[in-house]
């Protein structure tokens, strides 16, 4: 099958990450739905790896990528909206492989240090973070995620109040 990408290859700009990293998904494995980008998705895809999730990984070591893209129909077979980052090809949801490395100050090096779209605590304090990026949009909107899927948005100080 023509991925339109190596699986296996290095995203340039983001020696850390692989094609293959970005759009895996057991979700989509165990339903059988093909989680394929197309080019416009695969461009965002590697403009979020260079951009956003390289430098966060240059600073913190190993994360964890737990997803990137999804289809929309794998975006629906999760729960998310079809509107989702997810779904363009600019969002990650990671978590620090080094577990002392607390999820708020990833969060907060991310929302001082990095061009995002929106930045999401979900699930916090055991969550992770989900950093969304599509060019041309900085609007650095930063959301709390309850477990009852309810979005708030917040400012990093409410965050920081809370779990930091």
């Amino acid at each position: 099958m023509d991925w339109g990408r190596d699986l296996r290859a290095k995203i340039p700009g983001a020696p850390n990450f692989t094609y293959r990293e970005m759009i895996r998904s057991d979700t989509a494995l165990r339903l059988g739905i093909l989680n394929m980008p197309d080019e416009l998705e695969w461009r965002r895809i590697e403009h979020l790896a260079a951009e956003v999730l390289q430098p966060i990984r240059s600073e913190f070591g190993r994360i964890t990528m737990l997803s990137g893209f999804r289809t929309v129909r794998l975006c629906k077979a999760v729960g998310s909206s079809e509107k989702s980052y997810h779904a363009f090809g600019g969002a990650g949801d990671i978590e620090p492989y080094d577990a002392s490395i607390g999820l708020f100050d990833v969060l907060e090096w991310i929302s001082e240090n990095i061009d995002y779209n929106e930045l999401i605590a979900e699930y916090f304090p055991e969550g992770w973070v989900h950093v969304g990026k599509i060019d041309g949009d900085n609007r650095k909107i930063l959301k709390l995620k309850d477990p009852y899927h309810n979005f708030e948005q917040v400012s990093l100080a409410y965050i920081g109040s809370i779990y930091g």
